[in-house]
């Protein structure tokens, strides 16, 4: 007999290949936005000098050190905690009609934000390296 800390709904439904789809590519962008980007900036701005953080909200954690522009990017990390159980509870209770929809949307979405963050990135070690030869 196994146990599992979800309910058996909770478990057919991350069987379900859309939903497994959404959750890697979320991760995904989530990985380009919240560890990729961040890193490359810090590692632009404070170990090399070679630029500057253009979000003026997160330009003074920066300046006060790594510690402190992780912190501030503690909301961040849980808003996108949210939006994932968020799609996945809607999509529990969703018809099949409803979840092909999510699903579409969802995935649309994700590309673009991915695409967005292949682009700071880029951008940021582009900056990187132009500043540093």
């Amino acid at each position: 007999m196994s146990v599992s800390i979800f309910p058996d709904a909770w478990s057919k439904t991350f069987a379900d290949y859309r939903l497994q789809r959404f959750w890697i590519a979320g991760l995904v962008a989530t990985f380009l936005h919240a560890v990729a980007d961040p890193s490359v900036t810090y590692f632009a701005v404070n170990v090399y000098g070679a630029g500057r953080e253009a979000n003026p909200g997160l330009s003074g954690y920066l300046e006060n050190g790594w510690q402190s522009f992780l912190l501030a990017h503690i909301p961040l990390y849980l808003l996108i905690l949210a939006c994932f159980v968020a799609f996945a509870w809607l999509f529990s209770i969703s018809s099949e009609s409803e979840k092909q929809q999510m699903y579409t949307l969802g995935m649309v979405l994700w590309v673009i934000i991915s695409f967005w963050g292949i682009l700071v990135v880029v951008n940021n070690i582009w900056v990187l390296l132009t500043g540093i030869s």
